[in-house]
């Protein structure tokens, strides 16, 4: 049996995520776009990306789906010796606990029977009243299949309790109905002798207490200062933030890397076959030419951002790609700080990662990172500031 807490999440999900998107301006949809662009290149050179920068994405339409799924799940099928389709038994606290205690008691006797309620009464203690409504489905052998759903009570018109409908077996349209009865077997007794419809009101019947949970949420949200969540939310995301800082170089230099790793064990295939052997030497830039230009700086030290200005008109030249990667942003200016730096170059910037300094065994900054490809190695070059040195 599916808790009431789960459908209350679905439920809660799929009207927060239709609210924040009609509240949604076109600056914030900028930005939730520029988020997205703040990871490093996926190519096979530069890896991982950055994980934690993809912001923006609208799961509406995916909560809806899962909530149509749980709903479905909640609401079993039925068993072969019963009528096929559904029972809903609508109810609400205004019952009182001893008609609701025997309502549960007659639910549990069919597996195809569900008790559904609109909301909760009290919505300031949510979890304490849906703590309440489990103890009656608990208390009964089976449990007693319930779900909080207040679209079937608009589907369906339910505006009285206990009113019982029977659905066909594609559980969707409505075959019969009663109001004032508790216990399914009266319906279903006449629906087996072929009676359809409106059976009418046969015992008493009590206004519905709760509100219409979907309801209760649009109000809460609508009080809620989206523009001030959404300020410390962006505030946040650069306060977590974590840079890896290198120190400036103070004296130029080049440098080769070989990219060439030694395998240490065998590498298998999933029959256990080695695919690689031990002792196998591969380099990299022997199964495919590395042919752009990487950039590593201290955006935020002036003397390093100069020096890379003297050699990006040349480098934007002699490569298709020519990609930025910083040590870090402004935290304190935040998305003004990511925008100045990618306005400066005119193009995404990247943040540095350590698997990047591991794999060009970077020391100090600014370098840019090219690669020999003849004699299969990485060229680094280290730029300085120091008057007599050719860079």
């Amino acid at each position: 049996m599916k808790t009431l807490l789960a459908a209350f999440i679905l439920f809660f999900s799929m009207s927060l995520q239709g609210h924040a998107e009609s509240i949604l301006t076109p600056q914030d949809k900028a930005i939730a776009k520029d988020a997205e662009r703040i990871k490093l290149l996926s190519s096979d050179w530069i890896m991982p990306v950055n994980k934690h920068a993809q912001y923006g994405k609208e799961e509406a339409k995916i909560v809806f789906d899962d909530f149509k799924k749980h709903r479905d799940k909640t609401l079993p099928q039925p068993e072969k010796k019963k009528p096929g389709g559904r029972v809903l038994i609508f109810a609400s606290t205004s019952l009182g606990e001893s008609s609701l205690e025997d309502l549960f008691s007659m639910a549990s006797e069919y597996l195809e029977a569900v008790v559904v309620f609109r909301g909760v009464v009290d919505e300031k203690r949510f979890a304490k009243s849906i703590m309440a409504i489990q103890k009656f489905a608990a208390r009964q052998s089976p449990v007693t299949n319930t779900a909080l759903d207040p679209t079937l009570f608009i589907k369906y018109n339910i505006t009285l309790v206990p009113t019982i409908v029977y659905l066909d077996e594609y559980q969707e349209t409505e075959v019969a109905r009663v109001a004032g009865l508790s216990n399914p077997k009266w319906l279903l007794d006449r629906v087996n002798q072929g009676e359809k419809g409106d059976m009418g009101t046969r015992g008493p019947v009590e206004e519905i207490a709760e509100r219409d949970l979907i309801e209760v949420m649009k109000e809460k949200m609508a009080t809620i200062d989206w523009s001030d969540k959404k300020e410390k939310a962006i505030n946040n995301f650069w306060k977590k933030q974590e840079f890896i800082n290198l120190p400036r170089t103070r004296v130029a230099n080049t440098r080769h890397v070989d990219p060439t790793i030694l395998i240490t064990a065998d590498i298998n295939d999933a029959d256990g076959n080695a695919i690689i052997l031990q002792g196998t030497k591969i380099n990299p830039l022997e199964m495919k030419p590395f042919t752009q230009a990487v950039v590593v700086l201290d955006p935020l030290d002036k003397i390093q951002v100069e020096l890379i200005d003297k050699h990006i008109s040349n480098l934007n030249k002699a490569h298709s790609t020519v990609t930025i990667i910083v040590t870090q942003f402004d935290k304190d200016k935040g998305w003004d700080s990511y925008k100045a730096i990618t306005e400066h170059f005119d193009k995404p910037v990247f943040k540095l990662t350590s698997d990047i300094v591991s794999r060009f065994e970077l020391n100090s900054l600014p370098v840019i990172i090219t690669a020999d490809n003849n004699n299969k190695v990485f060229i680094i070059k280290e730029l300085a500031q120091a008057a007599g040195i050719n860079q």
